[in-house]
């Protein structure tokens, strides 16, 4: 992946302020925070979105004494989620993990529509439709952006990221995946239409209707 450096990251106080009222249940300790980790990590709804991210490797849980805030850090050796006192909650959990599962997206804003598209997602799975509810009109209230629904791909997972990237990758080289398993290589020249045009190293020019596409990567 290119090292060029990431998107700005203009809904974080966004996100944060729609977030705030709806911080979830309380898990006083960190044994509360990791139990809650493990349940999370550990369904059948992360694994068919994350498979990548398992039990084995779900990041370290500290104490943050001193800190101002929680934060998701990628430390050397393994990851690191730092949760003072005030902000031990399934919400507050629920957003770094959710940072944790896109750690590999540098190339997308930290708190983009990716980003609230997944912690949406997350928070009816773990949170429940009323506090999912609650989230949703609060980002409609902070005119904060949401990505669209992540698409079940033929290789039997759950991908987002396809719909940001489609978004910001004008001029950018993209592996595009659609159907039944199509895949092509190329500069993303347009996407009039609703149909995503690529032009290969070879010259090519391939189109594809966005509403079959269910993974994009950069290449």
């Amino acid at each position: 992946m290119s090292a060029a450096k990431s998107p700005r990251d203009s809904q974080r106080s966004r996100v944060y302020r729609a977030e705030t009222p709806v911080s979830g249940r309380r898990l006083p300790t960190l044994d509360d925070c990791a139990a809650f980790v493990d349940e999370v990590v550990g369904s059948l709804w992360w694994a068919a979105r994350f498979p990548e991210h398992g039990l084995g490797d779900v990041p370290r849980l500290r104490p943050g004494q001193g800190a101002r805030q929680a934060f998701y850090r990628e430390d050397p050796g393994r990851p690191t989620i730092t949760l003072p006192r005030r902000y031990r909650t399934s919400g507050v959990v629920l957003h770094e993990l959710a940072h944790w599962a896109m750690s590999h997206a540098h190339d997308l804003p930290v708190h983009g529509r990716t980003f609230t598209r997944l912690l949406l997602d997350a928070t009816l799975e773990f949170g429940g439709a009323g506090r999912a509810e609650r989230l949703e009109t609060g980002y409609a209230e902070h005119k904060v952006h949401v990505g669209r629904p992540a698409r079940l791909g033929t290789d039997g997972r759950w991908h987002y990221e396809w719909d940001e990237r489609l978004r910001l990758g004008r001029d950018r080289a993209l592996t595009v995946r659609w159907a039944t398993d199509e895949t092509a290589t190329g500069i993303l020249t347009s996407r009039a239409h609703a149909t995503a045009t690529l032009r290969t190293a070879a010259g090519d020019v391939i189109r594809v209707r966005e509403r079959e596409i269910w993974s994009v990567i950069p290449a």
